[in-house]
């Protein structure tokens, strides 16, 4: 496993989903500005801290698998992060003390899908990195 290239797909992943979820998240009584910096105060630990780890461990148990079909690896890993999306979400509700109200599908719902858009773009960050460095060691 390549560690360099998962905190570079982390430090990657931090800056495409603070814009995409400060796009997503603009109104008219707050600034794109304004979503940038509480989506980079608020995403940077969780992927940090939560989303590499599963990264980590999520790479480790797809590797032990010997998949014949390259479409149905990618296809794994791509679900795969996607729960683990909503596990790391999951686990912050529970880290944040969210008690019962972890049990309401309305209120945890929008920040689920939240943790789900980081772990897709982690992973599609995570496997171009993958593939840029395998063509540029080819070529060296």
């Amino acid at each position: 496993m390549n560690m360099g290239r998962k905190l570079i797909t982390t430090v990657l992943t931090i800056i495409c989903f603070t814009l995409a979820a400060s796009l997503i998240s603009m109104n008219e009584s707050y600034s794109f500005d304004f979503y940038i910096v509480i989506y980079l105060v608020y995403a940077t630990p969780l992927i940090l801290l939560i989303g590499l780890p599963l990264s980590i461990l999520l790479d480790y148990l797809l590797s032990q698998i010997q998949f014949v079909n390259h479409v149905l690896y990618l296809s794994t890993r791509i679900l795969s992060y996607a729960c683990a999306g909503v596990l790391g979400m999951y686990i912050y509700y529970l880290v944040m003390g969210a008690g019962e109200a972890i049990l309401d599908f309305k209120e945890t719902l929008v920040l689920t899908l939240f943790g789900v858009l980081a772990a897709i773009l982690f992973v599609l960050i995570d496997m171009g990195l993958e593939v840029f460095l395998k063509v540029r060691r080819r070529k060296s």
